[in-house]
């Protein structure tokens, strides 16, 4: 009996020695698997916050920026001449009729004749008003020929523009409607623009109002485009259709660094390439049309900083795409 009394409990003492280690390693497992999930759930939501508050700048450069984007509509009165067709010989011959009628307004409706009348044909593009005094940018393409320019602000209120300025070279035109205290916009700078960097364009494509596209800056400094005379295009991939021509496009601080101008196309719309006029150059133009509109009137005459690109020569092996459209009046326009 004694000696079963003296000895001890040994797997009682083992299980007391063993349980804090079972435990601790159990709440650290429980901790780290906390934390896990913990860090999972944090980053999805900064994730979500950071769409949220990309999502929140462009609704704000919209808001900001569409007051001041225009509709220019180019208005051109043609003379369209029409054969009246010949009348029937019994009328025409049959004396009866003429001395009904008498000689001249015989003439006038049975003879053999053409007619002409006036008609009236509208090219749509964009614009944007750079200055409270309604100074306005667009295209010297979307204003090309045109007898009356007509500037249609919020879709509704229209004006009569009057043409301070173009610049054949860049295809930058400067025009103005009569009035004061207009939305604007805020030219910003093209140089200090990146590949990468978000842009929003803005404009009429198709004739819909204000329409908001965003993308990236695809590439700087493109020019040999074939499309105007002088080129140093920047390059997105936000969606410009047929109507852009002339809009701005804006940053993501809602400032303008280019004048939407151009696309590159097989179908006459959108395929993800779209080219805008810097607006460090736009700038010179409206020093140029403002400056010079006393001594040479609707031209604005600014030299470039480089040497003029001509268009290349095609080469028939490598023969290029389709269509190089601006993008007031390719293929579906009014023009």
């Amino acid at each position: 009996m004694s000696e079963q009394s003296t000895i001890p409990s040994r797997p009682h003492h083992k299980l007391f020695i063993r349980s804090p280690f079972r435990i601790f390693a159990v709440l650290t497992a429980l901790l780290v698997v906390g934390l896990c999930y913990a860090a999972a759930a944090w980053a999805q939501n900064r994730s979500v916050a950071g769409l949220r508050d990309l999502q929140s700048a462009f609704r704000t450069i919209a808001q900001k920026v569409k007051p001041a984007v225009v509709n220019v509509s180019a208005v051109q009165v043609v003379t369209a001449r029409r054969a009246v067709p010949e009348i029937d010989p019994f009328f025409r011959d049959h004396p009866f009729f003429r001395e009904f009628f008498g000689d001249d307004l015989f003439r006038q409706f049975f003879s053999p004749q053409e007619r002409s009348g006036r008609q009236q044909r509208h090219g749509m593009g964009s614009g944007f008003i750079f200055d409270p005094r309604g100074y306005i940018l667009t295209n010297g393409h979307v204003i090309k020929g045109a007898d009356e320019i007509q500037v249609t602000i919020a879709g509704k209120h229209k004006y009569k523009a009057a043409l301070i300025g173009v610049d054949p070279k860049t295809d930058v035109a400067v025009i103005k409607i009569q009035g004061t205290n207009f939305p604007y916009v805020e030219l910003g700078s093209s140089r200090s623009l990146e590949v990468g960097d978000w842009v929003l364009a803005i404009g009429n494509p198709f004739g819909l109002t204000q329409t908001v596209t965003a993308g990236i800056v695809s590439a700087k400094g493109r020019s040999k485009m074939g499309i105007l005379e002088y080129e140093d295009f920047i390059q997105t991939d936000a969606a410009i259709n047929p109507g852009n021509s002339g809009g701005p496009l804006v940053d993501i601080d809602g400032r303008v660094v280019g004048m939407n101008t151009a696309i590159l196309s097989r179908s006459g719309g959108y395929m993800g390439i779209g080219f805008a006029i810097p607006v460090d150059l736009v700038k010179r133009v409206i020093e140029g049309a403002l400056t010079k509109r006393s001594v040479n009137p609707g031209r604005a005459n600014v030299p470039p900083n480089r040497a003029l690109r001509q268009p290349p020569a095609p080469v028939p092996q490598d023969p290029p795409p389709r269509g190089r459209y601006p993008a007031g009046f390719g293929p579906g326009s009014d023009i």
